[in-house]
């Protein structure tokens, strides 16, 4: 029996040291940003997270614009719904993107700005928005997503957190 307990234990003890010391956070940055890429553009929307006046989160499920492959996002709203009053109070937002499967997500974390300029509305305007607005001088602001960090875990590409602080694969986005 003690026999038996100990081999059992040694085996456990064995399994964690190869599963510790076989993770690698040392993904490189290219294979992160693609991963990522592909994850976001193949989302069809996102869950938008701002700050309310308590510094509590606020989170929505919203429809990106991803305008190209270097995170530049871009969403719309009503100029005088929650999230805008939010941004202009403290702008530092998380943006969450979940593949189809459910295995894998990419979090940004980063700043938005509101463009009420209609140049630029036209410019960075998804048709899957026009049933919404009507008016898209007056009925819509946009919100231009700066990223400052990024996170990943994708188990379809191998990229796994740490198995002892669960720290996702990131980056750091240089301003």
């Amino acid at each position: 029996m003690f026999f038996n307990s100990y081999i059992s234990h040694l085996i456990a003890i064995l399994f964690m040291v190869i599963s510790i010391s076989s993770f690698s956070q040392e993904y490189s940055e290219k294979n992160i940003i693609d991963v990522a890429n592909s994850i976001v553009n193949d989302s069809n929307s996102c869950v938008f997270i701002t700050l309310d006046s308590n510094n509590n989160p606020t989170s929505r499920l919203m429809d990106p614009y991803i305008y190209n492959n270097n995170f530049e996002i871009y969403l719309v709203t009503n100029p005088n719904s929650r999230k805008v009053s939010h941004i202009r109070d403290d702008n530092r937002i998380t943006l969450n993107f979940t593949s189809k499967d459910g295995g894998s997500y990419v979090s940004i974390n980063g700043t938005a700005k509101l463009i009420n300029v209609l140049n630029l509305k036209k410019k960075f305007w998804k048709s899957t928005w026009t049933p919404y607005y009507n008016n898209l001088e007056t009925d819509c602001i946009l919100i231009k997503i700066t990223p400052k960090t990024l996170e990943l875990v994708s188990s379809s590409n191998d990229i796994t957190s740490d198995p002892y602080t669960w720290k996702p694969a990131s980056i750091i986005f240089q301003p």
